[in-house]
C-alpha cells in the first residue's frame, strides 16, 4: 500500500525549473485551482528572477481579472510561451500578448485537455478535426496569436482522405 505524501506550496513551486513547461487546471477565479502553488511561483520569481522562461499550458480561465490564476505568471520574463484556450480572465497576460512580450497560442479547449492526455501517455501528439478551418488551422494563422508566435504547433495532414490537424506536442512543449 502507497504512502500519501503532502508538501507545501512553497517546496511544490521549487520543483520548478527555468525553461519548463507548467500545465496549469481549475477554473475562474481562482476555484479549484492551484492557487496557493500559483502564488509560491510569482513570489519566488519576483524574489529570485526564477523560475524564468517557462511554457504556461491551460484549458481553461484562470484568474480574477486581478491578481489570481494565470495574472500571477504574468510578469516578463517568467513565461516565454502561453497555450491556452483563451486569456480572458487575464489582463496582465493580455497585455504581455499585446506588447508582443510571449509567445502566444490559441486552441480549443477540449483540443487542450486531450493534448495534456495524450503527453500523459507518452503518445507524440494529438489528431483532432476540432479547428478545422478557423484561426487554429495552420491555413490561416495556426492558432497563433501575435507577431512573436512563430512557431507552427499544427499541422494540417491526411488520413483516410480526410483532413485533420496533428498537434505536436515535441513542437508545443
Amino acid at each position: 500500500m502507497s504512502i500519501t505524501k503532502f508538501t507545501t506550496a512553497s517546496a511544490a513551486a521549487s520543483m520548478i525549473k527555468n525553461g519548463d513547461t507548467v500545465a496549469i487546471s481549475g477554473n475562474g477565479a481562482g476555484m479549484i485551482s492551484a492557487e496557493a502553488i500559483f502564488a509560491a511561483l510569482e513570489r519566488r520569481f519576483l524574489e529570485t528572477g526564477e523560475p524564468n522562461n517557462l511554457t504556461l499550458v491551460h484549458s481553461l480561465g484562470l484568474g480574477d481579472r486581478g491578481e489570481f490564476g494565470t495574472n500571477r505568471f504574468a510578469h516578463e520574463g517568467m513565461i516565454r510561451k502561453i497555450i491556452a484556450s483563451h486569456f480572458t480572465w487575464s489582463t496582465r497576460i493580455q497585455q504581455l500578448i499585446h506588447d508582443e512580450k510571449i509567445e502566444a497560442y490559441c486552441f480549443p479547449g477540449g483540443v487542450i485537455q486531450h493534448l495534456l492526455r495524450e503527453i500523459g501517455a507518452g503518445r507524440p501528439g494529438l489528431i483532432t478535426h476540432s479547428g478545422l478551418g478557423t484561426f487554429v488551422d495552420p491555413r490561416q494563422d495556426g492558432g497563433r496569436c501575435n507577431q512573436r508566435s512563430q512557431e507552427m504547433l499544427v499541422e494540417l495532414v491526411t488520413i483516410d482522405h480526410k483532413e485533420v490537424l496533428n498537434i505536436n506536442h515535441s513542437r508545443s512543449t
